[in-house]
């Protein structure tokens, strides 16, 4: 089940209004940047990329990323003056200079009641830019779901704070890909040396891990059977469960800043020492029992709030563990995890996929 986070977010998407207080947000105290605050020191010459639709082995298409240069030619004059030719290149509308195209999400609009799962998408322009750059955007997690409104359009003028995770996770990468390209690098730590390395990785690979929506599972809620509770009580324990969405994200990532902010002293160490090292467990914990509050309905058809919390602190392990296979197992989207080497120690770790600074920037491999 992935564990990601997000609050609502203001109707108005203002690049103007984005920017001043990207100005202002400057004056105020540096917190710790958000996981999702990529800080952008401006545009980087980009190539314009496509995206098609290829049969996988079992027949079944992915979405591929390619680099590709726009046509442009026979909309300008090459032989014309430099003055003649940045007129003609400023009349070209916006949708041919960054092209919109179809992506196809791993939920397929099953839980959307979409006719289909096509999203229209573009590579990232300057006001994309700038949205990313707001870091108050980002501290609250919401920088994401603007670069969605200005890089997506939906279906119905549905809202992308409704997608569920999987397909939101997938369509980040699927825009930095098409605006960037295929190949991503990106700086991971060793767990065993601690030494930091450079790493690159294809992003086409993740078309080999999509799980796509199953429409045999039905629609939401699903009905769980709890195996522990169910032959201890010799009767069926089930519970129904929804999908996570970018909303619920967002929320949590809100109470978890909240939490941070309460609990941070200034000139603390870096180290953990037993007592933080059990404060850390603790929030887990927390974060874990929240997310089934989200997830969870009803159980057995009881859908009070009080009692499904009760019910969430006496579940056995077996029983959470079997929820969060279920849903690992039909939850459309990407498996992000990659396993690496170290150059140094030579040992081999998994980590997933990071999504930091240099996300959307440029590969230098390409």
């Amino acid at each position: 089940m992935p564990d990601v986070n997000y609050p609502e977010i203001p109707e108005e998407n203002d690049p103007e209004n984005q920017e001043s207080s990207q100005q202002e947000s400057k004056q105020e105290s540096n917190d710790e940047p958000a996981e999702e605050e990529l800080s952008m020191s401006g545009p980087d010459p980009v190539k314009s990329t496509s995206a098609t639709v290829v049969p996988d082995n079992d027949g079944k298409g992915h979405n591929e990323i390619k680099s590709s240069i726009a046509d442009l030619e026979s909309l300008v004059d090459s032989g014309a003056s430099s003055e003649e030719f940045l007129e003609e290149l400023l009349r070209i509308p916006q949708d041919q200079l960054i092209p919109w195209e179809n992506c196809e999400l791993p939920s397929k609009g099953f839980y959307y009641d979409w006719p289909d799962g096509l999203v229209k998408v573009k590579a990232m322009g300057q006001t994309a830019e700038k949205i990313l750059a707001t870091q108050r955007l980002a501290q609250s997690g919401q920088s994401i779901d603007y670069l969605f409104r200005e890089c997506c359009v939906f279906p119905e003028n549905f809202d992308p704070v409704e997608l569920i995770l999987g397909d939101r996770i997938f369509l980040l990468y699927y825009i930095r890909g098409i605006t960037h390209g295929n190949m991503y690098e990106f700086a991971v730590q060793c767990p065993t040396c601690e030494s930091t390395s450079t790493h690159a990785y294809d992003l086409n690979l993740l078309a080999g891990t999509i799980t796509w929506a199953d429409p045999a599972a039905g629609d939401e809620p699903f009905k769980i059977v709890l195996p522990y509770l169910s032959e201890a009580t010799g009767r069926d324990v089930w519970v129904s469960v929804r999908l996570l969405r970018a909303k619920d994200a967002n929320s949590m990532l809100s109470k978890q800043r909240t939490k941070k902010k309460s609990f941070a002293r200034p000139g603390a160490a870096k180290s953990l020492n037993p007592s933080a090292q059990r404060n850390q467990s603790n929030e887990l914990d927390d974060a874990i029992t929240d997310n089934l509050e989200k997830i969870i309905v009803n159980v057995m058809g009881v859908d009070n709030p009080f009692t499904i919390r009760s019910f969430i602190d006496k579940l056995h392990a077996t029983d959470t563990s079997t929820i969060r296979e279920w849903l690992r197992n039909h939850t459309p989207g990407i498996d992000t995890t990659v396993t690496l080497g170290c150059p140094d120690c030579e040992g081999e770790f998994t980590v997933e996929l990071p999504i930091s600074e240099s996300f959307f920037r440029p590969s230098n491999t390409r």
